[in-house]
């Protein structure tokens, strides 16, 4: 549930409060569109307004207004927070116009300047005529603010690395108000902090500068198999994941029959190749050979420029301005996520059979008909560094594992959300005999007490000394954000319970 706010004051929170981008109350007929969220589930908020920062000194002018009075703030860029963290009662700063995109750097270096609020797809398509790439996730409207401070993972990690290891700088607006460009060399321990270390939790980002990635064409493919194999064709594919390319970046997901064919239950696994494309082929059949099973279906698409194709994994047949999410444009028609419980970790090698028979066993168990068992590969270029170059410390993991289930009624019947709470208790249960961490952007609905170490690991305490030095009152926080008085625990009242 969302956070409640701290404030206590009598007064408008964010009176005197003047912006060169907008600012919406309660009262505004655009209220009801601004407070929402990817997830439905958190329209029920109440900011007392959303700021729609539209520069730099629009978000410094939030920071010290909300400072003044005590108002908690919240800060959303593309607002993907599986549990609501960039809403609730105080003041909403979002990052959403702040999205331009330009290309920067030295000869030789080039680099790319992102604004916070630059989702993927706009990113591509802004990028396409100058022939550059980046790092994005695998949902198009998720934005560069959370995606990179949180780490970055997708289809290109095991190719070019988590998307935080490609930051070059960033400027942040911190507690007291003040701007900073934070680099290797200005500003490194915040620096550092921010490639890992989480959004909303050391100060906000205005703006990103990273390294582009070098992958002019891509080749995307997909396969179906029957859920009949589905025990096999996960254990085959981890194996064929780790031991593979690195050239290759895919995922794996388990539908239920509101989304397969014919109404059955299916897997569909599906990716890209940063290769040149005549490897694949001979890839996916020795992923059927070691599976033992033959998919329904294999698509393999000729190889294209890495906008066109990561838009067409990414959004269809859907234009850029109909992929947005519905709402947000005339032409928007991007869905948004209902009502979900989830349970996510990492894990640092490939599942065994009864393990893959067990994560199974939870899907099936799961208490509404929409239920996913979803797999990111990761590892390849990502596990290079050491856990200490930057806040991201799962320099081992291979793969993202995790679970989720869905109620799209509006008002569910009695008990069905403490049913799928319990399933998803469940299913932490399962992962975490395999389990090596936790990824502070796809986080469990509901994580254990010292949730520190499993998202942060041995990076924790140096990332308690940054808060302590950049945030020390707690300006920024949410029910995952590091504080740097304590070992990574939260109390209820900050988990919004």
């Amino acid at each position: 549930m969302p956070a409640r706010s701290d404030s206590t004051s009598a007064v408008d929170p964010v009176r005197g409060l003047r912006l060169t981008g907008e600012l919406v109350r309660p009262a505004h007929p655009g209220y009801p569109l601004a407070v929402q969220l990817q997830n439905t589930e958190y329209d029920t908020a109440t900011p007392c307004a959303v700021a729609y920062c539209a520069t730099e000194d629009d978000v410094a002018a939030c920071v010290r207004r909300a400072r003044a009075d005590g108002t908690r703030l919240h800060v959303r860029s593309g607002g993907h927070s599986f549990n609501g963290w960039s809403t609730g009662d105080g003041l909403v700063i979002d990052l959403s116009r702040m999205n331009d995109v330009s290309l920067g750097g030295a000869a030789g270096a080039p680099t790319v300047r992102l604004g916070p609020g630059t989702q993927s797809l706009d990113a591509l398509d802004a990028l396409r005529p100058a022939g550059r790439q980046i790092v994005t996730g695998t949902f198009p409207t998720v934005a560069a603010g959370g995606f990179l401070t949180g780490g970055g993972i997708g289809w290109q990690t095991r190719r070019f690395g988590v998307g935080s290891d490609r930051m070059v700088s960033a400027r942040v607006v911190l507690a007291d108000g003040r701007t900073v460009r934070c680099s290797a060399v200005e500003e490194p321990d915040l620096f550092w902090a921010l490639r890992g270390g989480g959004g909303g939790t050391f100060g906000i980002v205005t703006a990103f500068e990273v390294h582009p990635v070098d992958a002019p064409l891509l080749t995307a493919f997909e396969t179906l198999w029957s859920f009949d194999d589905a025990a096999e064709v996960l254990t085959a594919w981890q194996e064929w994941s780790v031991r593979g390319r690195v050239d290759l970046g895919s995922s794996l997901v388990v539908l239920p029959g509101l989304f397969g064919p014919g109404g059955r239950p299916v897997v569909r696994i599906w990716g890209v190749d940063h290769g040149s494309g005549e490897l694949l082929p001979n890839d996916l059949d020795r992923l059927a050979e070691q599976s033992g099973a033959t998919p329904l279906s294999r698509t393999v698409g000729p190889p294209g420029p890495y906008a066109d194709v990561m838009h067409r994994a990414l959004c269809g047949s859907a234009t850029v301005a109909q992929c947005h999410r519905r709402g947000t444009g005339p032409e928007a028609e991007g869905h948004r996520h209902p009502l979900t419980r989830q349970s996510y970790r990492l894990t640092h090698r490939p599942v065994r059979s009864s393990e893959a028979e067990a994560l199974l066993k939870v899907w099936e168990a799961a208490p509404t008909p929409e239920r996913y068992l979803l797999c990111i590969a990761v590892g390849g270029e990502a596990n290079r560094p050491a856990v200490s170059d930057t806040a991201y410390s799962h320099r081992s993991a291979q793969f993202l594992t995790g679970f989720q289930t869905a109620e799209r009624a509006t008002s569910p019947a009695a008990g069905a959300v403490e049913a799928m709470e319990a399933w998803a208790d469940g299913a932490a249960d399962v992962l975490e005999p395999m389990a090596c961490g936790s990824y502070i952007n796809f986080p469990s609905s509901r994580t254990a007490g010292d949730w520190g170490h499993d998202h942060f690991g041995r990076n924790l305490g140096r990332l308690r000394d940054v808060k302590r030095d950049y945030d020390p009152e707690n300006v920024f926080r949410h029910a995952l954000s590091v504080a740097g008085d304590r070992g990574g625990r939260t109390t209820e009242k900050e988990a919004g319970a």
